[in-house]
């Protein structure tokens, strides 16, 4: 049995699915932050349901927060009950999550930064053709040739309303949901696992004060002392 789950917008959902793909359980924390919640949740679904055989969590992007809180929960309980863990993109689980069909989908990072990414799923199986990227709003995004005929998705759609349009105008317009368990374990089983101490958050950027400082630097005046005479 393999146990999903994600906390990549600070709340989180997990759910249980069998070595069919059948789903056993599901459950979130219905906006709930990821810190107070995810290991009561994740206990809830074990005690009801019993240890799973498998894990599997979305490693990123989302928030920075509720990453470390996804991926600690993940290698603590791989470490503790000696499981494997798949580490899934979470723009590829959206995607899965949305069946069958070419989805451009988009993840809001923070006011002026979102995460995009372009994947075909074919009978459930996800062929990523752009991988997921951070940019700038104001830019121009770097599109793959077949974005203009895929569905954008994703809550970017609804925190950005104007930016899917505008990165690629005319583009289709779909679902303003946001990634839960459910696209995480059906994209599981194409992720080949690892072990515990492997798994890490996948930012796909910088944190914030990482760039800060390094914004800071560039705008510092140089120091005399290493003037060219």
């Amino acid at each position: 049995m393999l146990l999903a789950f994600e906390s990549i917008a600070r709340t989180a959902s997990a759910c249980l699915v069998d070595a069919a793909g059948r789903e056993v359980a599901f459950a979130d924390l219905a906006g709930g932050e990821a810190e107070r919640g995810l290991v009561s949740l994740l206990d809830g679904l074990i005690r009801a349901h019993g240890l799973p055989t498998e894990l599997a969590v979305a490693a990123g992007p989302g928030s920075f927060t509720g990453l470390r809180i996804g991926v600690v929960a993940a290698r603590t309980l791989g470490w503790i009950e000696h499981l494997p863990v798949h580490a899934v993109d979470s723009l590829a689980a959206r995607a899965a999550e949305a069946g069958d069909g070419l989805w451009w989908v988009l993840i809001s990072l923070k006011r002026d930064t979102t995460f995009h990414g372009l994947f075909r799923v074919q009978g459930g199986v996800v062929e990523t053709l752009q991988p997921t990227v951070a940019a700038l709003d104001a830019a121009a995004a770097i599109l793959h040739p077949l974005t203009a005929q895929a569905v954008a998705i994703g809550p970017a759609l609804s925190s950005k309303p104007d930016l899917a349009s505008r990165w690629c105008p005319g583009i289709a317009l779909g679902e303003v949901a946001q990634l839960t368990a459910r696209g995480v374990a059906r994209l599981a089983r194409q992720v080949p696992p690892q072990a515990w101490d492997k798994i890490l958050p996948a930012y796909h950027q910088a944190s914030a004060p990482e760039l800060q400082r390094a914004r800071a630097a560039q705008t510092q005046p140089p120091n005399p002392s290493q003037l060219s005479p």
